[in-house]
């Protein structure tokens, strides 16, 4: 039997989340013509043979962002974003840098957004923008200053070109900057000249307890429902003890159809539990003062047919909550509801080649960016969650890490297994399989009604087998991919692998 995830994260549901679009009880599963990934057995009704295999993000030897000593820009960090502009044909990267002590007021942080960009999303560079001045220069790539955590994406359902690009973003000069403080959105035409909109309308908690001073907000686009996500911190009444204050922060969500207007109530769906102090009580140096880790952040977005989360963990090491180390862990939901973990916690991304050594600690805020094939993640390793006082034995640089496309989790079949889903709606004109099959392995895939016979045509012996490593291969039947005819009936897909390893399916439209 194909071993099912053991979700022990902490899981709550969602009242006010919806479902996917038409998804009725024991009605066909609504796909489109987006990815559906073997994160579970959601899609799959029954299997033999397969097991599941989640992949780690590969760091690539080459760092994005290094600290290269201008006075504006130290420890450099993804708490930010990096996003594709289809209108400007540029990979833009939004992140974080940090001055410590800041200039003014003594002691304190500084904090500024800086800005790349790249042709390729591979190669960046660092454009002299001359918006704001500092140390009474303006030749730096600072795009907002005295600010933090910089939530940038291209909003489809803007009207006004001259804001097609908004900002989320946390203010913290005084006095107010731009005309407010704390998060607020902002809006661009170019990615670099930015207006402010107004402050966050931060919506009520579900349940008052979990609410305390915030400072962690996360948001993105919601294409399948055609609304706007945001991840929200909240404060887990935890039944571990240790903490500061008997609480720990946690995960909340909330959803809005309309940017910054009528969020929905924020619930709680990740806390922190036993089997994340597990983590971190190896690190512990002191017996008698305690260690546990707290969920941070969570960068979330929309993968295929599935929510997909990035979370940042904090791990507090004998009681001290400062510089601290991390981790980051993949989440996922079908239903923006319910979620759930990697049973064994699995670190996101492998470890790198860097020197000193480093660990991940965040990433963009809109998850990986698709080039050709692959997957770029780019994320922030550093010596400490936070910077380390003096600056100069703070260490912090960004990375990118690489997935195939669809490449998270995989079923692998070392000898010969098959799965059959569930009823699916068919809206697509061709099926694609992302597989990588072993020299002597192939995939073969047959189209069944809901009853579980084959359409005439679209039997196991009508398919011409696929072989090699094709992330994107169209199945023919003798000859034939177009499979429009059953546009709007209910199939189930059945598949059937030999040696070899496959990521997703897909009713493509072309």
């Amino acid at each position: 039997m194909l071993q099912r995830a053991l979700f022990v994260g902490i899981v709550y549901f969602c009242s006010h989340a919806l479902p996917l679009p038409g998804k009725q009880p024991d009605s066909p599963m609504q796909i489109g013509d987006r990815a559906c990934l073997f994160l579970d057995d959601h899609f799959l009704a029954e299997q033999s043979g397969f097991k599941r295999t989640w992949h780690q993000g590969q760091p690539q030897h080459e760092v994005a962002i290094k600290d290269i000593g201008a006075p504006w820009e130290r420890w450099p960090h993804m708490f930010g974003s990096t996003v594709h502009d289809p209108q400007a044909k540029l990979y833009r990267m939004y992140y974080e840098s940090a001055i410590y002590p800041s200039r003014t007021p003594p002691n304190s942080f500084t904090t500024y957004i800086c800005y790349a960009e790249s042709q390729d999303g591979k190669t960046w560079k660092r454009p002299s923008l001359g918006l704001f001045a500092d140390l009474g220069s303006k030749d730096n790539n600072i795009v907002i200053h005295c600010a933090e955590f910089a939530k940038v994406f291209v909003d489809p359902l803007e009207t006004d070109p001259a804001a097609r690009l908004k900002m989320f973003v946390y203010l913290n000069g005084k006095p107010p900057l731009m005309g407010g403080s704390g998060e607020c959105l902002l809006a661009s035409g170019d990615g670099l000249h930015w207006k402010f909109v107004g402050g966050f309308n931060m919506p009520p908690y579900a349940k008052a307890e979990q609410r305390n001073y915030t400072d962690t907000f996360t948001f993105s686009f919601d294409p399948i429902q055609q609304r706007y996500l945001a991840g929200i911190r909240t404060f887990d009444k935890s039944h571990l003890s240790e903490s500061k204050d008997g609480r720990r922060r946690a995960i909340g969500v909330s959803h809005s159809a309309r940017v910054n207007k009528e969020w929905s109530p924020i619930v709680q769906v990740l806390a922190p539990d036993a089997q994340d102090d597990a983590k971190v009580a190896p690190l512990s140096r002191d017996e008698q003062k305690p260690d546990w880790a707290e969920h941070y952040c969570m960068s979330l977005f929309v993968y295929g047919n599935h929510y997909l989360g990035m979370l940042s963990l904090l791990y507090l090491v004998d009681g001290y909550d400062g510089n601290g180390g991390g981790d980051i862990q993949l989440t996922f939901s079908h239903d923006y509801a319910r979620w759930h973990r990697h049973p064994q916690r699995q670190t996101l991304i492998a470890p790198s080649n860097a020197a000193p050594a480093l660990f991940p600690t965040y990433v963009s805020i809109n998850g990986p960016v698709e080039i050709g094939d692959e997957l770029w993640l780019y994320y922030t390793e550093a010596n400490g969650a936070h910077p380390i006082a003096p600056i100069t034995k703070a260490v912090s640089q960004i990375r990118a890490a690489v997935w195939r496309r669809d490449g998270f989790v995989s079923l692998d079949a070392t000898d010969t297994a098959s799965f059959v889903t569930k009823p699916l709606a068919w809206d697509g004109k061709q099926l694609r399989v992302n597989v990588k099959c072993q020299d002597k392995g192939s995939l073969r895939a047959a189209l069944l009604n809901t009853d579980g016979k084959p359409y005439p045509g679209f039997d196991l012996a009508d398919c011409e087998p696929l072989t090699g490593d094709q992330a994107q291969g169209l199945v023919h039947w003798k000859g034939k991919a177009d499979v429009s005819d059953l546009q709007g009936k209910a199939i189930r897909l059945k598949l059937e692998l030999s040696h070899g390893s496959v990521y997703s399916f897909r009713a493509s439209s072309n």
